[in-house]
Formats: structure tokens, sequence, C-alpha cells
């Protein structure tokens, strides 16, 4: 007889009381809605006389047990916690008397706390890794709704589907569901229209149980999580270093060959927004009120991206000594500066910057697409000279790998004497590169 309850909204329950009134009431509603089943305990009153409740509901159902728990780690109440799992674990090395058959605990992340703790009684169970969708199966996905329905995901919309959650679970059923319930509702085709709509959603007004988990584990370590996220391929991975592992089981990061990283980029973007520097009073400095996007746009349409470079120069040689100077600052500090600047311009002319942007099997820092032109830009701080031969590779591949004939490489330095623009050709491909200063030594002396 499986019986499947939910911890979603235990709450804070401090007594074994309350909680044998929680399991009974779950229990009890499950039984009456599944299988039209009446029944209720109201004799016990202590977690350790659970045995008696299992005995019960065996014998006036005829059926072993199988009890299943979702979201067992709202139960946060330690105590009560060891004395359920006690009391489980007597009952279910016993089961042949008591008719348990299996008890299945869920969770969003991986329950080390009790199944590594040698002292823990629950060490009958094993972790059962739920894996993510391959590209293939979420398509099929997709398109069985579309068999079943006649309504069609664009192809574009399937790609963007596929991307943002990278085939978590609960993230592609959760966009493909807002966009068939909400954003397209009795439309014949989705289109990337309404998934920006859910993205955005996703990003600003859902509360998303899986986002929501996700930063909530990484603000424990978020010294961790800033490097992580703003010195990208720094980070290197070890399961046996405590912060990392608390990270990697709780689902918030991946091994991406040896380094730690964010594989499903929703997730990504939403510790991006949470986890990037306060730059706060800077839009003025950047876009002030004479300032329109109209003279970067070349006739054709066509960004004018060194121009709106030298605009940029502009802007961090009057605030840069605010910025820069006397700050600690994550590599990412300068990648959301320069983002946030590019976005004031480039939505202006309803264009898109994105950061952290999956191509093939790497990820640029920031990708522009305005009029259905896209601009690659990858950015480094403080690095050497091997390490900028690597990063001049590395954009140059994105670039090949997009099917574009150039791309930009930004670097900050605290060690250049002035800011400084070069270009570079090679196989069709140029690249044009730059340099800028962080060196200020304070506000006053800023030029």
């Amino acid at each position: 007889l499986p019986i499947f309850i939910s911890f979603e909204s235990i709450g804070s329950i401090k007594t074994e009381r309350e909680f044998i009134e929680y399991l009974n009431r779950k229990v009890k509603f499950y039984l009456k809605v599944s299988y039209n089943i009446q029944y209720e305990n109201n004799k016990i009153k202590k977690i350790n006389e659970l045995d008696e409740y299992i005995i019960d509901l065996y014998e006036k159902q005829k059926k072993e047990i199988i009890l299943m728990i979702d979201e067992f780690e709202k139960l946060n109440n330690q105590e009560l916690m060891n004395e359920f799992l006690h009391t489980i674990r007597e009952i279910y090395h016993s089961r042949q008397g008591y008719k348990l058959r299996s008890v299945i605990l869920i969770s969003i992340g991986y329950l080390s706390g009790i199944l590594e703790d040698n002292a823990s009684p629950f060490n009958i169970a094993e972790h059962l890794e739920v894996p993510y969708f391959t590209k293939e199966q979420v398509y099929d996905l997709l398109s069985q709704h579309e068999k079943e329905t006649g309504q069609i995901f664009d192809e574009k919309v399937k790609e963007l589907i596929w991307h943002n959650a990278a085939g978590q679970p609960g993230l592609t059923n959760g966009l493909a569901y807002d966009l068939v319930m909400k954003k397209a509702k009795g439309e014949k085709i989705i289109t990337e229209k309404h998934f920006e709509k859910t993205l955005y959603d996703y990003m600003r007004v859902y509360i998303d149980k899986n986002i929501s988990n996700i930063i909530n584990k990484a603000k424990k370590e978020k010294e961790l999580m800033m490097k992580i996220l703003f010195e990208p391929n720094n980070v290197e991975f070890n399961i046996y270093d405590e912060n990392i592992k608390f990270l990697y089981l709780n689902g918030v990061i991946d091994n991406c060959e040896g380094i730690c990283c964010v594989k499903v980029p929703l997730y990504y973007k939403a510790l991006y927004a949470r986890f990037k520097p306060q730059i706060n009073g800077e839009k003025s400095q950047m876009k002030p009120f004479d300032e329109s996007i109209k003279k970067y746009i070349n006739k054709d349409g066509s960004l004018d991206l060194n121009k709106l470079m030298k605009r940029y120069i502009e802007y961090i040689k009057s605030r840069g000594a605010v910025m820069f100077k006397g700050r600690n600052y994550y590599e990412g500090v300068y990648q959301y500066n320069l983002d946030q600047f590019l976005s004031l311009y480039v939505e202006a002319a309803d264009g898109k910057v994105y950061p952290e942007t999956q191509i093939g099997g790497g990820r640029i820092d920031l990708l522009i697409n305005l009029n259905n032109e896209e601009y690659l830009i990858e950015i480094k701080a403080n690095i050497d000279e091997d390490q900028y031969e690597k990063s001049k590779k590395q954009i140059k591949e994105y670039i090949k790998r997009k099917g574009l004939k150039e791309g930009w490489l930004v670097i900050y330095s605290d060690t250049i004497k002035d800011f400084e623009y070069i270009t570079e050709e090679e196989n069709g491909i140029k690249l044009n590169i730059w340099f800028i200063k962080t060196n200020f030594e304070n506000p006053s002396k800023a030029k």
C-alpha cells in the first residue's frame, strides 16, 4: 500500500505530539483521496509508538506499507528527526512483523546530515540521484505535448527551454507548464516572445521552489559562492572540501572538468542577480541625460561596439577611482560593471545583454543580441602573459562556434599604466582587445 505524503508545510514543529498529529493528518488525507479509505488512528501520541500505527494500518488493509515522504528536509527539528528515524529503522529491521516494506525519503538536496553521520540511525538507505533530462528527452517531452494538443513549440523555444533549464526536471517542466498554461494558453504556436515573458517572471516575479532552495543553500557559503560566480575557472572541485561538498550535494554547483561551476543557466542567472556586486547610483553616471544609443548604431542597424567601448572608457576614467580603488573585487565586479553599462545602451535599442551564455561546450561572459546580430565579449582580470594567450584562444574558439567574424576581449588590470585598444586578425577572425586600467590612486587624482 503506497502512501505518499509531503513535509512541505511541516513548519517549525516543536513537540512529538505536533509531529504525530501532522503525520496522522497527512496519511488520513492521502488514503481518503487516493484509495477512498477512511482511516485515522488517534491512539498514539509519541513517535516511538509508530510501530503500533503501522501494525494497525496493515491489519485493517491487509497490505504491506510503502511510506514515501517528499521534502523531508523541511523537518528541521533535529531531535524529532532523529527520534523518527530511530523508530523507522527499528520497525524496518523487523519489517516482517510490522509489514513495513520500505521507506523512501525524498529531498531537493542530499540528506548528508542523515546518511553520512556514523551515529545516524538511518544507515539502511541509499542515496539515489535523479539524473537531469538529456536534450533528446526534453525535446521528446515537448513533442508529446504537441502530439496530444496540437499546440506547437517554436524550435527556438525548445532550444531556450533546454538551454535555460539544462535538463533539470523541475525547471524544465516548470518552464513548459508556464508557457502552456499561462503565457500561450489557447495559442497555436508558443513563440520566443512567450518564453521571454516566462523567463522574466522566473527571474523577477515567481518564487520558484527549486531556485529558492539553491539561493538559500548558496547563502550559507557566500564567500565561496562569490568566488565560483565571479572568479570563473579558478576554484578547483574537491569533494573533500566541506564547503564545496555542501554546495555540490545540495545541487548548487557541479564538477565541470575539475572546476566548480553552476551548470544550470537559470540557477546561474538567479545566483548572479543575488550575489552581484552592489554599484547602486551609477546608472546616471554611465548614461547621462544627454547620452543616446543612436550615436552607437550604424546605418545598417549594427552596433558600433568599439565606439561604445570608448564611451565606457570615459566613464571609467571619471568613476574608476570610486568604483575600483581599495576594493578586493572578484573578476565578476568588472563583468557586472560592463554588463550594466552595456545594458543601459543596448536595451534602449530593444536589444539584450546576456551574462554567462553557453556556446558549445563553454560559456561566454557577455553576449549582446541587437537586431538579430550577436556580439561576444570575454572578460578577464589581472591575468599574466600565459593566461592572456589562453584567453585569446578561448574567445576565438567561441567566435568560430558561433560562425561570427569578430569578438571582443576586455582585460581589466591593476598593473597597466594606461587604457589601450589593439586588434588582432587571424584566419578571417578579428579580435578587438581592450585593456582597462583599474589602479586609480584616489578619486581626486582620477583623470
